[in-house]
């Protein structure tokens, strides 16, 4: 086995082994299975690092495969390992924010009953997710995409004694599952058209020398993306993000920075080359994206708990992703994947500080409670917003600028324009949170002197290990978005082009509405006097509107869970009544037959006689009105 297979099997090896080892024999040793968790993600992180060294030239790629279940006649699925630079890139994000969010959940999640078993589940997310990026057919793809749903599940539901959190947790499995199904269908038509589903196969199949016709790619493209849209929460599959925020702020930084909800867009990039040869289907893409990131965007407007605000961005821009991939560009969608893993843990982890302090989601509460006193938290609330509104130096600029120059380039002006509006309500949403969260003016919890108090805070070991997460984070947001022409050239695909800061049209464009949503949030949240709600806050049917999830939760409810409500229940009455009915009516007619016949075979030879002589005395006068006796 050579060096980077080797180190691609022992990536995923290390988190599987951790949890086992802790699920199994660590559930009443958490210090333990915290620091075994926290060193598989060393050992993955460093597997992952080497991958990224050795796999550098763009269209080259390594696979390792070994025959997993021969089928007699039929296709030997396979198990293995394809990496290149887009895959072994994603798993060093995926390893390094895994381990940075061990790291912050040793101070967040100190002292919660669940601690092992928690560490014990990251690990198993870890794994999944390292084993659906570094897959090599997509069989294999299926199997981890279904476990990454399953750690999700457990992650978002840790808290399980809780009515919240079980719900979120079980809408979340439920609403990704309705993607998966066509997802599945896909692939099993991918294995019976090739005899595989080998990702280089696949790819090349659907090219222009490919064996695949338009209508059979256009098909499975389809089905592909379905489940594309329910892990990555796009259009009307996305009401389960939201509630997903039930769960403990360390698992909402791991599932919305580079994990669960980006699998799905990196699928997308992984099979560029398949959904490429569906044009229409990557339009039809374009343009739900496009319309999911400005719906979530209004909806975050008017958010007052910190996560469902954050929740709202990351729908939004993994919109700004999968749009750059269906306007062409691999590079674009996944420099700003990469970005975005960067600063939404950042802001998920400095929420998390907040939250801690003030014991409360709610921005305007946690404003009450002296979170100035934060620092670390201060510090990352402030660089990671000013990466998700795209602001000069930070990461999120040179992203944005990437997949808006993409979409100026083959979207057409329309798909452009509508991009631009989006940009302009990040940067509104984004200062609203600020400000909401870090108020300009005194705002802060009631001391003993009567008016404002200051509050002695003395920081502890866990929360030094939560400052440390941000602090390496937020620093990480001025360096990323100097990566986008390193990435380029690694990946070999069209993308960034503009360097770090070339003023073109379409920057200045952007960076003025950018300014002018900094500038709106500032008037109606920053500044002192303030009224603190804003312009859609004011209009009470665009607030209910807005903060009901465009009313799709109730929508969904009115109909298909009353139908499914309705059609479940008629099962029911035709399994208890008519299957059951049936099979207890044979059972108390033989019962009820036994018990006459009991009646007539009760022991006495008298009765036993007479009903001899009867029964003789009855077929002798049937035979003699039949003539049967002569």
């Amino acid at each position: 086995m050579s060096g980077p297979v080797l180190a691609a099997v022992l990536a995923q090896a290390a988190p599987l082994a951790a949890c086992l080892t802790i699920l199994i024999g660590l559930r009443e040793r958490p210090r333990a299975a915290a620091g075994l968790a926290t060193l598989s993600l060393v050992v993955a992180l460093g597997a992952t690092a080497y991958l990224v060294v050795v796999v550098a030239v763009p269209d080259v790629h390594w696979v390792a495969q070994t025959t997993w279940l021969p089928v007699a006649d039929g296709p030997a699925l396979a198990f293995g390992v394809f990496f290149d630079p887009l895959a072994a890139t994603m798993s060093f994000v995926v390893a390094f924010i895994t381990l940075a969010v061990m790291v912050y959940s040793l101070g967040y999640m100190a002292g919660d009953p669940g601690f092992a078993r928690y560490f014990g589940f990251l690990a198993l997310f870890a794994w999944a997710m390292l084993g659906l990026v570094l897959a090599s057919n997509l069989l294999q793809v299926l199997v981890f995409w279904e476990l990454v749903g399953l750690a999700s599940f457990l992650l978002i539901g840790f808290w399980f004694e809780q009515s919240a959190p079980a719900a979120a947790a079980r809408k979340a499995f439920l609403m990704t599952r309705v993607g998966d199904v066509g997802f599945l269908l896909g692939v099993l038509l991918l294995v019976r058209a090739l005899g595989n589903a080998t990702i280089s196969d696949v790819v090349a199949a659907a090219g222009p020398a490919g064996v695949f016709s338009p209508r059979f790619t256009t098909t499975v493209a389809l089905l592909l993306l379905m489940g594309v849209i329910g892990k990555s929460a796009q259009g009307p599959l996305f009401t389960w993000l939201p509630d997903a925020m039930e769960g403990p702020t360390p698992v909402s930084a791991l599932l919305h920075s580079a994990t669960m909800v980006a699998a799905g867009v990196f699928l997308v990039a992984r099979l560029h080359g398949f959904f490429a040869a569906a044009p229409e289907v990557m339009r039809g893409l374009l343009w739900l994206a496009l319309a999911t990131a400005l719906a979530t965007a209004t909806m975050a407007m008017v958010a007052e708990d910190i996560k469902r605000v954050l929740a709202y961005s990351t729908i939004s821009q993994l919109g700004y992703m999968l749009m750059a991939l269906a306007a062409g560009s691999v590079t674009a969608g996944f420099f700003h994947l990469t970005t975005h893993a960067g600063f939404k843990a950042l802001l998920f982890m400095a929420a998390g500080i907040f939250i801690h302090h003030a014991h409360s989601n709610d921005m305007r509460v946690i404003a009450t409670k002296q979170p100035r006193s934060q620092r670390a938290g201060v510090i990352g609330l402030v660089s990671g917003s000013l990466a998700l509104a795209g602001v000069i130096p930070f990461s999120g600029y040179f992203s944005k600028e990437a997949v808006l120059a993409t979409l100026g380039q083959h979207a057409g002006t329309a798909a452009l324009a509508l991009a631009y509006l989006g940009a302009g309500l990040t940067a509104y949403y984004t200062f609203r949170m600020v400000w909401l969260t870090i108020p300009v003016g005194a705002v802060g919890a009631v001391g003993a002197e009567g008016a404002v108090g200051k509050v002695h805070y003395e920081p502890s070991g866990g929360d030094r290990a939560m400052a440390a997460s941000v602090l390496v984070l937020s620093a990480l947001t001025l360096v990323l978005g100097y990566l986008g022409g390193w990435l380029a050239a690694r990946l070999g695909h069209e993308g960034v082009e503009h360097g770090p800061f070339a003023f073109g049209a379409g920057p200045l464009v952007a960076l003025a509405l950018v300014a002018a949503g900094i500038a709106l949030a500032w008037v109606e949240f920053g500044r002192r006097g303030a009224a603190r709600a804003g312009f859609a806050e004011r209009v009470p049917a665009l607030r209910a509107f807005f903060g009901d999830n465009w009313y799709l939760d109730r929508l969904y409810g009115a109909t298909l869970v009353r139908w499914g409500t309705a059609l479940s229940r008629a099962a029911r009455w035709h399994d208890h009544t008519v299957l059951d009915g049936a099979s207890d009516g044979v059972a108390s007619g033989t019962v009820w037959g036994g018990r006459i016949l009991a009646r007539v075979q009760a022991g006495y030879v008298q009765a036993y006689v007479a009903v001899a002589i009867s029964l003789i005395a009855a077929l002798g006068v049937w035979l003699v009105r039949r003539g049967g006796l002569q």
